[in-house]
């Protein structure tokens, strides 16, 4: 067997396209502390009036020499001091004249002329609000015109707007108008999502590969430290994982083109005309019905692609002739060419010949059958996007042309066979092949996709840098994994605990020990009706929870946080978990690759801030073809695939790729992934997503799977072999894909879907307004910011002005301790937002997030790190300070068998796993898996 590969031998840094401190530019400290300064100076003063009022009303009304009139103008004075209003001139003149109040006259004057200043200041602080609005509105705009960056993602996502924009200031409108304020808006709502977040997409998410060094290394100069001991040893025990002050270098980009506008041009091709090399294969949802019917009996239903509107599916049902099954046959195996197709049914005695006297030959018959089919959409031509990747370009170069380097798309080819839409199939199908007769009318399911505004390419953008990972600081992280995955089991154990935890889906309670066919199942629970399905919620990470079992574990945790809520930063320690009975480490994490999404921080304090631990091989898929391109070779996918291929070795099972078409355009980019195990099911054509490399492996027809249970577990089987499907994909599928997923994955290796996930503590603390950072590790890692809780009523009313609005933000600040950085979300909203408390930007975004969620809490958590503590420089903007995530896959320093073992053993526990690996030969679907390295 070759060496064992270290499964995290690499990672991957998600760099922000823009620096954080752009962002931060909008910010205005000063004008905030201002504000802040003259609201507490009313306060002030409102006190004191307050007291006066006391004074007036104890000394002044009952003294005996004053009138019944003076008594009534002082009651009056008392009761607008007592409202917190200073005395005008005519009340200090009141005051002044009567003696029993001469010794608070002179208090009351003074009093007045503060508040004469006061308002002053007041108007001066408008005016100064008014002039930041046309600032910020300004520094946007001119942030985007300097950037190659916001200018590629505002033509990608609005391509009007920078016209738009450009047209008003043309025209003289001023960034206080209606229409530039909201531009405005929507230009910083776009700067935040380039700046803050890292998510690779197009140039405001960039990905870096670089390498982990061996843990006992300890840094060094490309080891997490910078050559004089800082990042590899700084902060006593605690590392860090990229050196501080690290420099992203050259520049490429990838752009692949999107899988919907290829099918819905290879959608449109005359068949009769197509070159013999075209692919085709079967849609990829198709049943025959009854199952186990007859050849030439029953119906075969398929949900297919609606032409009109790619983002919905319909259902139909051709009754199934002899010639139609013979074409089922012939790409039963996966996809064809269209000449081998060709030849394979020329010679059946189902197609028989053209009758004596008939213009058609049999050729032409075939063609014209095999078009009918293509244009219902129950087979489908492929072709694998198109790529264009560009060279590596030194940073310094993109920064002083001011352009980023750019895939071009090849101009649009000249029609041909393979590539063009040609004129739309017409009159009727040559006999004596009869066309498929539709036994039902055509049926749509799925929902009604929004307009289709997604782009022709997808391009994603990568760095090079000389930088590697500390692999002593990824220890350290390991380690403080595994007391993360102790407490996420305390949690989960609770929430199983709790009613009905092991509550199936409908498509899986009512299966049994006996095997049924997949088809069966979905044609049970896919919708068949013509009134669409709508899709389900999309499921969220819901955070925390209180505590179903008293006593519980899990609850003793709670009460150890809550006792420490308001306070600093908590540390969960082993000792702790130990005595609430949690597993240890070894048992709490899964015999699996994880891909921890981590925010490295700088120091002195924790590593980095733990966002999720994941299944390996999703988050990175789509980036797998452009990494071998442009670095020759990706260490982490070979030996992801090596466990894969050691898992199946030791336990005789397989796994099996499901590949599920994207049903929207926007979301076409993210099916793409590498070829990870030796057979793959679903969709039959691989080529959007794997490329030519896809047609390696080979094809398991849904039809031929069978589900059962046995207790909780799901078996999936094909042949007697037991599978293993594993979704690598990032994208939730649209119905009735949907079920289908739910139905496979149901079936996977047990420990292929753990996701370790700990942010959001305050949904276990409804009624709490702060809740401390949570740290593992002896304060290694981060699980849970701190966290603020701010009802929605401490803001500010709809028509209030821009000051009045500032003045709150300002209060709001001071009064609940919130930082200026912050993430900020509704409590049922998932994706927080970019939020800088000392800018004028905040008003609009709170504003936004409030409208969506009216009444709901606003939880606001700490930016780790903030502008002030960024690890990486880009040269493309002068050397300034960017954001970033870095990918790490753990156990980096465990090898692809070592673990292939524990996880192959958690599978022998199992009902009916084969105990030696199924033998070779297309009887079982059994393959060796082979994969390129």
């Amino acid at each position: 067997m070759d060496e064992d590969r270290e499964l995290g031998a690499a990672a991957l840094l998600r760099v922000a396209g823009m620096p954080l401190a752009a962002w931060a530019a909008a910010g205005n400290p000063e004008l905030f502390a201002q504000v802040a300064d003259h609201a507490r100076r009313d306060e002030r003063r409102a006190e004191h009036a307050r007291r006066l009022a006391e004074q007036l009303g104890s000394v002044v009304v009952p003294h005996p020499a004053l009138t019944a009139a003076d008594r009534r103008a002082v009651l009056a004075v008392r009761r607008r001091l007592h409202s917190g209003a200073a005395p005008g001139p005519a009340d200090c003149g009141l005051l002044g004249r009567l003696p029993a109040a001469a010794d608070l006259a002179a208090d009351a004057a003074r009093l007045s002329g503060e508040a004469e200043s006061a308002t002053v200041a007041l108007r001066r602080l408008e005016a100064a609000v008014a002039a930041e609005r046309e600032r910020v509105g300004a520094l946007g705009w001119s942030l985007v015109c300097a950037s190659p960056v916001m200018r590629a993602f505002l033509d990608e996502v609005d391509p009007g707007a920078a016209a738009d924009v450009a047209g008003r200031l043309a025209a003289g409108e001023s960034w206080s108008g209606k229409r530039l304020r909201k531009r405005a808006a929507y230009v910083w709502r776009a700067l935040g999502r380039a700046a803050a977040k890292t998510t690779p997409r197009g140039w405001v998410g960039q990905v870096t590969l670089l390498p982990v060094t061996p843990a006992d290394a300890n840094g060094g100069a490309n080891g997490g430290g910078n050559g004089d001991g800082h990042g590899g040893a700084a902060d006593g025990a605690l590392l860090r994982l990229v050196p501080p002050g690290a420099a992203l270098g050259e520049v490429a980009a990838q752009a692949v083109e999107n899988v919907h506008g290829v099918r819905a041009r290879l959608g449109a091709l005359d068949l009769r005309a197509a070159d013999p090399a075209t692919v085709l294969a079967l849609a990829p949802l198709h049943f025959p019905q009854p199952a186990g019917a007859a050849p030439g009996t029953g119906v075969l239903r398929c949900w297919v692609t609606d032409p009109h509107d790619r983002g919905r599916l319909r259902q139909v049902d051709l009754r199934r002739s002899l010639p139609l099954d013979h074409v089922l046959a012939r790409l039963a195996g996966g996809p064809r060419p269209l000449g081998d197709l060709e030849a394979a049914l020329l010679g059946t005695a189902a197609t028989g010949a053209a009758p004596a006297g008939t213009a058609a030959s049999a050729p032409a018959v075939l063609r014209g059958f095999l078009a009918h089919l293509l244009g219902l959409g129950v087979l489908q031509a492929c072709a694998a996007p198109r790529r264009r990747t560009t060279g590596w370009l030194a940073a310094e170069g993109v920064r002083a042309r001011g352009t980023l380097p750019q895939p071009v798309p090849p101009p649009a080819p000249a029609p041909s066979a393979d590539s063009a839409a040609p004129a739309p199939i017409s009159g009727p199908i040559p006999s004596p092949i009869p066309a498929p007769a539709p036994a039902s009318a055509l049926r749509t399911t799925g929902s009604a996709a929004p307009a289709d505004d997604s782009r022709p390419w997808f391009t994603d953008s990568y760095r090079a840098t000389a930088s590697a990972v500390s692999g002593a600081a990824a220890r350290q992280v390991q380690q403080g994994l595994g007391t993360a995955a102790r407490v996420a089991w305390l949690r989960e154990a609770d929430r199983l605990a709790g009613p009905d935890p092991h509550r199936l889906p409908a498509e899986l309670a009512e299966l049994t020990e006996r095997p049924c066919p997949l088809g069966e199942i979905l044609a049970r629970h896919l919708p068949d009706g013509s009134c669409p399905t709508p899709p389900p919620p999309p499921r969220r990470y819901t955070g925390w929870h209180p505590a179903e079992t008293p006593g519980s574990g899990y609850a003793g945790l709670l009460a150890h946080l809550s006792a420490r809520a308001g306070s600093g930063p908590v540390d969960l320690d082993d000792d702790l978990l130990d005595t609430l009975g949690a597993p240890p480490a070894a048992t709490a994490l899964p015999p699996w690759p994880l891909d921890c999404l981590l925010r490295p921080l700088p120091g002195p304090g924790p590593v980095a801030v733990l966002e999720t631990a994941s299944p390996a091989g999703v988050l990175d898929a789509r980036f797998a073809d452009a990494l071998h391109t442009l670095h020759g070779g990706y260490d982490n996918l070979r030996s992801y695939r090596a466990f894969l291929a050691s898992v199946e070795r030791l336990s005789g099972a397989r796994f099996v790729e499901l590949l599920v078409p994207p049903l929207a355009g926007r979301a076409a980019n993210a099916v793409r992934r590498p070829v990870l195990t030796g057979w793959w099911t679903g969709d039959p054509d691989p080529l959007p997503y794997q490329g030519a490399d896809g047609l390696t492996a080979r094809y398991l027809p849904l039809e031929r799977i069978t589900l059962r249970r046995v207790g909780p577990r799901i078996i999936a089987e094909a042949d007697g072999c037991r599978l293993l499907p594993v979704h690598h994909a990032t994208r939730t599928p649209l119905p009735p894909y949907d079920v289908l997923v739910r139905l496979l994955l149901a079936a996977g290796h047990p420990a292929g879907s753990r996701l370790i996930r700990l942010d959001g503590l305050a949904e276990a603390f409804p009624d709490t307004d702060r809740l401390p950072r949570v740290t593992v590790g002896g304060g290694a890692l981060v699980i849970s910011p701190a966290v603020w809780r701010v009802p929605q009523a401490q803001l500010w009313r709809p028509g209030d002005g821009d000051l009045t609005k500032v003045r709150a933000l300002a209060a709001l600040g001071r009064s609940a301790g919130l930082p200026r950085f912050a993430f900020v979300r509704a409590v049922p909203q998932p994706k927080p937002v970019p939020v800088d408390f000392a800018a004028l930007t905040a008003v609009a975004l709170l504003e936004r997030i409030c409208a969506r969620h009216p009444g709901a809490d606003l939880l606001v958590e700490e930016m780790l790190p903030d502008p002030g503590g960024l690890l990486l420089r880009d040269p493309v903007h002068g050397g300034a300070a960017v954001a970033a995530q870095l990918l790490l896959r753990l156990p980096f320093d465990q090898g692809a068998e070592e673990l292939a073992e524990p996880a192959a053993a958690a599978l022998r526990g199992e009902p009916d796993v084969p105990g030696a690996p199924a033998p070779r030969g297309r009887a079982t679907g059994a393959v060796s898996t082979h994969h390129r390295s």
